[in-house]
């Protein structure tokens, strides 16, 4: 049995539009399937829920953004019995490009209904109080979060991503919150064991897999099966945002003064301040310490076509 969660207002409410294209494949192949449609926040993480606490193999599909992923990931009660596919239709899709997952629809409606490869995925898990939640992609606090949480509130965005430049988006708000965001004193703990503690921390971005925010490539070794977590620690002047963005384009900005980038199975963010937080882009605030953990391969999900990887058994 297929199971489709859909968040119909991802892209400014191209993911509806996806799903009447997704839903006339189904329907031509003779696909047995059900559907659940978001309406809030969170959403996501309940359908999840109650969708895989029965006791069945299913496939599970997102139709969204990296959000939506995020969301559903978190609400899945038993992982091993959970195949995952993804139909990628949010502004930054780094989950589908990570792992070369098909961007047309139909292409991905194909390869969820007959996959050649699956390969199993690592997560990255965030403890915020009593709050658990996994990240596909990344997590992060300070800058690149206040991006993000100025990108989700934007009435621009809704605009841009009609036009397909959602990507504009986040340039715009990144030039305006380098004008407007402030080094935080922040410590890093990794493995329980090396604490580095900055007095001026630009941001932290703790990353599962390669690309955020639309293709950046802030950590350009992370894989999502290696089971570590990839860490990029920006420390100085905000003006060292400017040359870090154009050259972690490339993935070459390691060589900046100031940028620390590291490996861990387990990352703890530790601040004083109230800081902005993302998971997988969406918004949250770091109020003390957020801990964030590598959960090894849990995640079987239908690969892209041109991945080769192991067959699931």
């Amino acid at each position: 049995m297929y199971y489709f969660i859909v968040n119909p207002g991802s892209r400014s409410g191209n993911g509806r539009h996806v799903w009447k294209e997704v839903e006339e494949i189904l329907e031509t192949e003779d696909v047995e399937y059900r559907v659940f449609f978001t309406s809030s926040r969170c959403h996501a993480t309940r359908l999840a829920r109650e969708i895989t606490a029965r006791d069945e193999r299913i496939t599970l599909a997102a139709v969204g953004g990296d959000g939506t992923v995020s969301e559903v990931l978190s609400g899945i009660q038993d992982f091993s019995k959970v195949t995952f596919a993804y139909i990628p239709t949010g502004s930054s899709n780094d989950f589908a490009r990570s792992l070369g997952l098909p961007s047309d629809t139909a292409a991905a409606v194909q390869n969820l209904l007959h996959p050649s490869y699956f390969r199993r995925i690592d997560l990255g898990k965030a403890r915020l109080g009593e709050q658990a939640l996994y990240f596909a992609v990344s997590c992060g606090c300070g800058y690149d979060a206040a991006i993000c949480h100025a990108a989700f509130y934007s009435s621009v965005k809704k605009l841009l991503n009609r036009l397909r430049l959602g990507k504009l988006t986040y340039i715009a708000t990144g030039i305006r919150q380098l004008l407007l965001s402030r080094p935080a004193p922040l410590a890093v703990t990794l493995d329980g064991r090396q604490t580095l503690r900055l007095r001026r921390a630009v941001f932290a971005a703790v990353m599962n897999c390669r690309f955020e925010g639309g293709g950046v490539r802030f950590c350009p070794r992370a894989l999502p099966d290696d089971g570590q977590l990839d860490v990029c620690i920006v420390e100085g002047s905000r003006l060292l945002i400017i040359p870090l963005f154009l050259l972690s384009l490339v993935g070459i900005h390691g060589i900046l003064p100031g940028v620390h980038l590291l490996r861990a199975r387990s990352v703890e963010l530790t601040s004083p301040r109230r800081l902005p937080l993302h998971i997988d882009g969406e918004p949250y605030f770091l109020k003390g310490k957020v801990r964030l953990d590598c959960a090894p391969g849990v995640l079987s999900i239908i690969a892209g076509p041109g991945k080769r990887a192991a067959r699931q058994e």
